[in-house]
């Protein structure tokens, strides 16, 4: 009867570390299903492809009308978007200041029907005070 019970008690264990194993794996599936959730809705929602393509096109405008090294005040009304074109703009090699630090551009977004994706990047240099 000894032998029955440690044979039972083995298979306990077992059973125990398979349910165990089990469950680390679904909580190491969870983000890579989360993930490809977030992917399918991103192909299949044309709003976000959108908002991706005008983040891009702002990307390549702030490369093309923004010298390396420049001071930028980003001068937006979105604080959304003030942030995001202040990441643009450090990511371009901008140094990016208050409107009051003296900068040599000020750049806000601007809406652009005949624009690629219907926004637009408008640069200026500011009045001198």
């Amino acid at each position: 009867m000894g032998d029955a019970g440690e044979g039972r008690s083995r298979f306990v264990g077992r059973l125990l570390v398979m349910a165990l194993c089990a469950v680390a794996l679904l909580q190491a599936v969870r983000p890579a299903l989360h993930s490809a959730r977030a992917g399918i809705r991103i192909v299949s929602d044309g709003s976000e492809r959108a908002f991706l393509d005008q983040l891009e096109y702002l990307s390549d405008e702030f490369q093309r009308q923004v010298p390396v090294g420049a001071r930028v005040a980003v001068v937006d009304e979105d604080a959304e978007w003030t942030m995001r074109l202040s990441e643009l703009a450090t990511l371009h090699g901008g140094i990016v200041v208050l409107a009051a630090e003296h900068p040599d551009l000020e750049v806000s977004r601007v809406s652009d029907p005949a624009a690629p994706h219907g926004i637009g990047l408008l640069t200026r240099r500011p009045v001198a005070r």
